[in-house]
């Protein structure tokens, strides 16, 4: 089976790849779906496979040959959409799964109708792309320092929480004009940027606000909401 590389999206601070084959159906790989559930290795889902034969039923999962960091192309076992909510619902049950529970009802649903890909597709055909900014200006969420919200949050998920503000990295390095991406230091920073960017904007578009959004692509743990006083 050949499988094309659609997108990157974030989630909990995982970089997903989302692979999609000539029917448009959509897959993720093993190894991606046991680190979204929380499990330490890829070993989580390959037990759950062997005490579930099914789930190597072509509804659920298909070998495919990818290509791993080595360069070369091995044989791995790629989940479809059915497939990932099969394996959600035999998993324990943790704040993780459930997180990417949501996660996949959201972005991987739209990847599943086609509605992102369409996007995608359309986008690489007009001469402007479009922009994060434009996606924070359009949100129904839209509210006064949108746009500051957003930087700041791209600071600090980009350089890993070592800056939490545009303006504190600006006053760190004593540059006190450059943008974003000016001052960081690798193309490995700038190409997480333009990942961190790119989830943003499809979240945005998909209806998410700035709080959802956060919880989305941070692995800080969702809060336990205060109990009322008798």
């Amino acid at each position: 089976m050949n499988l094309q590389l659609v997108n990157q999206e974030l989630f909990n601070g995982i970089t997903c790849d989302v692979w999609r084959n000539d029917n448009h159906e959509i897959f993720m790989t093993t190894e991606q779906l046991a680190q979204c559930i929380g499990y330490q290795t890829r070993y989580g889902i390959t037990k759950l496979v062997q005490k579930n034969k099914y789930l190597k039923n072509r509804e659920f999962s298909v070998s495919a040959k990818l290509a791993h960091g080595d360069g070369k192309q091995y044989d791995t076992r790629v989940f479809t959409f059915e497939g990932i909510k099969e394996i959600l619902f035999l998993a324990p049950k943790s704040e993780t799964a459930r997180k990417f529970r949501e996660w996949t009802r959201s972005v991987l649903n739209a990847y599943f109708k086609g509605e992102l890909v369409k996007a995608k597709e359309m986008a690489k055909a007009t001469i402007t792309r479009r922009e994060l900014s434009t996606a924070i200006s359009e949100s129904p969420h839209f509210e006064k320092n949108y746009h500051v919200i957003f930087a700041d949050m791209l600071t600090a998920l980009v350089t890993n929480g070592k800056y939490k503000s545009v303006r504190g990295m600006r006053k760190a390095l004593g540059r006190p004009n450059a943008k974003l991406k000016q001052m960081l230091e690798s193309s490995e920073e700038l190409q997480l940027l333009q990942t961190y960017e790119s989830s943003i904007t499809n979240l945005l578009d998909l209806g998410f606000d700035r709080h959802q959004i956060k919880a989305f692509l941070t692995k800080e743990k969702a809060q336990p909401l205060p109990t009322k006083k008798a």
